[in-house]
């Protein structure tokens, strides 16, 4: 009786002023499930506990057309308290008796006549006043909208006659049926000036505090409260029913601690997660929808069944009931708690009712439902959903729909979805080239969701394509999936065979835009050149990033192509679902113009939203576009764990340009952080001919020959570089940013002393790097100056390093320094050769480069010349320049670092030693050099050697 405790007070007292002899009437109203029972059930034990005689009728739908239903129970009721008072029961129409224990009334053959309906309303309140001349009475009738017209005409009668008997009527009053009007006897008798009426709303906020604390024994927290007051909006049988599931789903000290907000670990999990709309929630739901009858059932289902499309105007045309029948049912739906506008408020509403329907009810009305939304112009996912729940169905609208919902979904990375409207759409085709044009795009799809696996979808359409069974623009979607696949024969033969007729050069234009921004090598394979068509405003997102990514590759840091890049990466900001199609191409745009800080800014900003998505295929294409950024700023660890996500979704039994694209960045990460065992392992499968056909494939020449520089197998590492050259060249895509092939050619030859041909690869490439180009521009300028004398080296490298520095290239940059320190080292200068050997341990540190950091770190200290000066004038330890040759190979190293000025403790975490043990060995270097300070170290007769430097 939570929030029902005034009007039980007031009641009480309208029956004790009753029993001193004038009658009284109340009235209860309110929605279904607002406890108009249980109030009335209360108050006739209240009044039965005081001695009254309670008499109960409680009226049904069934009953409402079995004239004197009602009274059949009351006369029921009065011959259990009082069989002498009945008398001899009251006659009715068609010579019926009605009275004794069985009570029930026959309905008489025809209408009851008026002067026959007072003469058994008189002998009623006969009855009723010789039980009343005993003692009090309490008379209930419970839904007397549903009583039948004779019962209510003598009620009335008795109503108005009990001023002058110790009679109390309290009638509850629900809501009509929707199609139904209220009987004017009915409303003269509760509208009567004498009538007390009381209205039962829904409990507030602490009313459903109060009746969930009495049902558990504990204090629901304040956010549960809140939640399960929006979800019932305070109907308190809704309210039992979610606390009954949830203490039903858990134990009694499980129930405690999810109710109270706690979860395990001592957290307050989302309000929403602990309301259980279980069983009992909702056989509820549709026990308060079966009261209010038939047709706010339907509507409510219809509600269930469209959604988030509902509205009063569809809910009619679906369920075939008049609009204003239609508002009706939303305003009881809402009165019980079960709608929020044309919404219902919880999920498991929804699918109690879904559930509700039989299978034909449910598949005539989804059907009627996709139909009508289709019609009215609804987006093609809206009208699928209803598609895909009721099966095939084979109408000329209907696969084009699909289609077009598939389409969307594929695009938005919504995957799963779109398979499942391609398979429905398969199965609704009539003609086998509408069934051909659903597998192209099945085919697509397949790829985005097991792209490791797909081959044999794009695979499968050859012939037909061949046969001229496919449109143009799906053919070539089946030729670019072959080519991914490195299929180039099947996918040429699906290229060839497109006429290039108008309605075709857009598409043919996209494929070759393709071709020349990732599969080089088959540029001059069609058999007729493929059209190229003017980039306009219309062209999609895919045909513009595309073109960005071909003028980036062939005129190295173009504004334009920069500008485009950008232009397409900023639908990611779009509140409409971003489109997946071109944001790799863009991507990779930013990252050969050497706009790396922009290019990661935008991965950041595509990989924070590609976890909402289903597409195994584009994530895998962006981590992998990831690694390269990561590789290109120095982020080695980033880029090996970019590069092994991709490959792990990319990668399958056969290869695949977008596993290889992320092998070759693996491998040149690997060999950079030092890693040469696992990067042989990488190598030991031998990639496709074909693979050399892609840019993929100069990657990979690229990266394959960094790993034979770095193990010194230097002819095989020139072998890739210059056979990647001469694929860059030939493809006339010779931008360093790309792969700077002229570099690491230069580098070996000068490791194999041939100095000539080393500078004329970096002339000619410093001649053709255009400033724009700030990364590549760095790197040449750091080959140039090893090919100086140490005395100009500093400057060179030193501008080398601010242009690396300054574009986000940290590897490259920590390169630079090791070099800077080496020529600061052979020019004398050794407190700034110290400095910047300790800036790039730091920068490469950070790289997580341990080839460079070991690089910095002393080794096997130089042995310096067997034969020994005499000693100095002075003599004693101070004349020997050779009492460094004295020291062990640890003493050597602590003094060499001491030498480039670090810390005892930074010196004891690089040799992975403790502060003490730098100390004492510190303490024997100066005790056998005859020093004092580190300080001493570096000047006088016993400095360290430069060349153990």
């Amino acid at each position: 009786m939570v929030e029902r405790s005034e009007i039980l007070e007031e009641l009480g007292d309208l029956l004790a002023r009753s029993a001193r002899g004038r009658g009284a009437i109340a009235s209860i109203s309110g929605s279904t499930a607002m406890g108009k029972t249980a109030v009335l059930n209360v108050l006739a034990d209240q009044a039965s506990s005081a001695g009254s005689t309670v008499l109960g009728v409680v009226s049904t739908p069934d009953e409402r057309e079995h004239a004197f239903s009602g009274l059949a129970q009351l006369f029921q009721a009065v011959h259990a308290h009082a069989p002498e008072a009945a008398g001899g029961g009251v006659d009715l129409p068609g010579g019926v008796r009605l009275g004794g224990p069985a009570g029930v009334a026959v309905p008489p053959a025809s209408g009851v006549a008026q002067d026959e309906l007072v003469a058994v309303a008189r002998q009623t309140h006969r009855v009723v006043a010789a039980l009343a001349a005993r003692g009090h009475v309490l008379i209930t009738v419970d839904d007397i909208q549903h009583t039948d017209a004779a019962t209510l005409f003598c009620i009335r009668y008795l109503a108005q006659r009990l001023p002058q008997l110790p009679v109390t009527l309290v009638l509850t009053r629900g809501t009509l049926l929707v199609d139904e009007q209220s009987p004017r006897v009915l409303d003269d008798l509760v509208y009567k000036t004498s009538v007390r009426r009381f209205h039962l709303g829904p409990l507030s906020r602490e009313g459903v505090r109060e009746l969930a604390a009495s049902l558990v024994p504990f204090a629901p927290p304040d956010d549960f409260v809140a939640e399960l007051h929006r979800l019932s909006m305070g109907n308190p049988l809704l309210v039992q029913a979610v606390v009954e599931d949830g203490l039903r789903a858990a134990s009694e000290s499980a129930a405690a601690r999810v109710l109270s907000g706690a979860d395990d670990h001592g957290g307050r999990p989302d309000p929403g997660d602990r309301l259980s709309a279980g069983h009992v929630f909702q056989q509820v739901v549709l026990t308060c929808l079966h009261r209010l009858g038939p047709h706010a059932e339907r509507v409510a289902r219809c509600v269930a069944l469209l959604d988030r499309a509902a509205t009063t105007l569809l809910l009619s045309r679906l369920s075939g009931i008049e609009a204003e029948l239609v508002r009706r049912c939303l305003r009881l739906l809402t009165g019980i708690g079960v709608l929020d506008g044309t919404r219902l408020r919880h999920p498991g509403m929804r699918q109690a009712l879904l559930r509700e329907m039989s299978p034909d009810e449910a598949t005539e009305l989804r059907h009627r439902a996709a139909r009508l939304l289709y019609d009215d112009g609804a987006p093609p996912q809206a009208v699928a959903v209803h598609l895909l729940g009721s099966g095939p169905l084979r109408e000329g609208w209907v696969v084009p729909v699909l289609q077009e919902a598939a389409r969307q979904a594929l695009a938005d990375g919504e995957v799963a979805q779109g398979l499942r409207c391609l398979e429905l759409a398969r199965d609704c085709c009539s003609e086998e080239a509408e069934r051909l044009s659903v597998m192209s795009q099945y085919a697509y799809g397949q790829w985005q969701l097991r792209p490791a696996h797909s081959a044999q979808h794009f695979l499968a359409l050859k012939n037909p394509i061949t046969a001229g069974k496919l449109a143009c623009g799906d053919a070539l979607r089946v030729a670019e999936g072959m080519m991914f696949y490195l299929h180039f024969d099947e996918a040429m033969k699906v290229v060839d065979h497109q006429n290039g007729d108008e309605g075709a050069v857009t598409a043919l234009h996209g494929t070759r835009l393709l071709m020349a921004s990732e599969f080089l090598g088959l540029l001059d394979r069609p058999a007729r050149p493929l059209p190229k068509v003017q980039l306009s405003a219309t062209s999609t997102s895919e045909v513009r990033a595309r073109h960005a990514l071909v003028r980036a590759l062939g005129r190295g840091a173009d504004e334009d192509a920069i500008a485009l890049a950008e232009q397409v990466l900023q639908g990611s900001h779009s509140p409409e679902p971003w489109k997946l199609d071109g944001f790799q191409a863009a991507l990779l745009t930013l990252c050969y113009t050497d706009r790396l800080d922009a290019a990661r800014k935008w991965y950041e900003v595509l990989a924070a939203d590609s976890g909402r998505y289903e597409a195994p295929g584009w994530r895998g294409l962006l981590e992998s576009t990831g690694a390269l950024i990561s590789l290109r700023r120095g982020q080695l660890a980033d880029a090996v764990r970019q590069a092994e996500t991709a490959r792990a979704r990319l990668s399958g039994r056969s290869w695949n340009v977008g596993s290889a694209s992320a092998l070759a960045v693996l491998i040149e990460a690997l060999t950079a952080m030092g890693d040469h065992e696992a990067v042989v392992k990488l190598l030991a499968v031998e990639p496709p001919q074909a693979l050399f056909q892609t840019r993929a494939g100069l990657h990979y020449l690229y990266a394959r020959g960094r790993h034979h520089v770095a193990t010194g197998k230097l002819n095989m590492a020139l072998t890739d570089f210059l056979g990647c050259g001469t694929l860059m060249q030939r493809w006339n895509v010779d931008t360093p940013a790309l792969a700077p092939w002229r570099l690491g050619a230069a580098e070996v030859w000068m490791r194999l002393g041939d100095r000539e041909r080393a500078a004329r690869l970096v002339e000619k490439q410093f001649a053709a790097t255009e400033a724009g180009l700030t990364r590549s521009r760095g790197m040449v300028l750091h080959s140039l100056a090893l090919l100086q004398p140490a005395a100009k080296q500093p400057p060179i490298l030193l501008d080398a390093f601010d242009r690396l520095d300054n574009s986000g290239a940290w590897y490259e940059a920590a390169s630079v320094l090791v070099d800077l320190s080496r020529a600061y080292q052979q020019l004398g200068e050794t407190a700034v050769a110290r400095q910047t050997a300790r800036r790039a341990w730091r920068l490469a540190r950070s790289c997580r480069a341990e080839s460079l950091c070991q690089s910095l770190l002393p080794t096997k200290t130089p042995r310096v010349a067997e034969a020994k000066k005499p000693a100095s004038p002075g003599g004693g330890h101070g004349g020997d320049q050779f009492s460094f040759d004295r020291l062990s190979e640890s003493e050597r190293r602590v003094a060499i670092l001491a030498t480039q000025g670090y810390a005892n403790r930074e010196i004891a975490d690089r040799l992975y030693i403790t502060v003490s043990t730098v100390e004492q060995h510190l303490t024997r270097v100066y005790r056998k050099l005859g020093i004092r300070n580190r300080e001493q170290l570096l000047d006088g007769d016993h400095a360290v050697p430069c060349q153990a430097v």
